[in-house]
């Protein structure tokens, strides 16, 4: 990251803005007997696996995490392998919904197994879509304009930062 690169949220911020997604997901699922917490390749499944960490220690629920391989420049659900029981309680995970191309392809392939319940969760909202889809839990709302491109940064497996670029 370079000096001039505005930091929108620290390493601490993070970890604070995990452990409240971790409630509003458990909150939202509560009565779910198992959990599939799904977390798009790269950075998504990264906040996937801190939120199953979190989810575990508030939790006696079962919880299965499960990565979702797409193609970001050129998602078809008929490309993404995965496979849950029908009538699951999914909670859908990425870290920044910039126009909700990828989630939106994500939920159409989530929704070929009837989940019970489906939801979704982002760390950033740049609240720019494109598309009908919206995130159901959030970290934090963001305006930006649409040139600018806002990046979870992680290193050696832990949150560094999310700045503007």
């Amino acid at each position: 990251m370079s000096s001039n690169t505005p930091e929108i949220l620290g390493a601490e911020a993070i970890a604070h803005k995990v452990q409240r997604l971790a409630w509003e997901l458990y909150d939202r699922h509560s009565k779910a007997e198992q959990l599939y917490v799904v977390g798009i390749q790269g950075n998504g499944y990264w906040l996937a696996q801190q939120l199953v960490a979190k989810l575990n220690a508030i939790s006696d629920m079962k919880i299965e995490l499960m990565e979702l391989a797409l193609d970001k420049s050129d998602p078809k659900p008929a490309d993404m392998q995965i496979d849950l029981p029908s009538g699951a309680h999914v909670a859908l995970v990425d870290d920044v919904l910039n126009s909700g191309r990828t989630l939106l392809w994500a939920v159409i392939k989530l929704m070929e197994f009837h989940p019970q319940q489906l939801s979704t969760t982002v760390l950033v909202d740049r609240s720019h879509k494109r598309y009908p889809v919206k995130a159901d839990i959030k970290g934090l709302s963001l305006s930006t304009t649409l040139q600018e491109t806002v990046k979870l940064n992680v290193e050696n497996g832990a949150a560094v930062n999310v700045c503007l670029v």
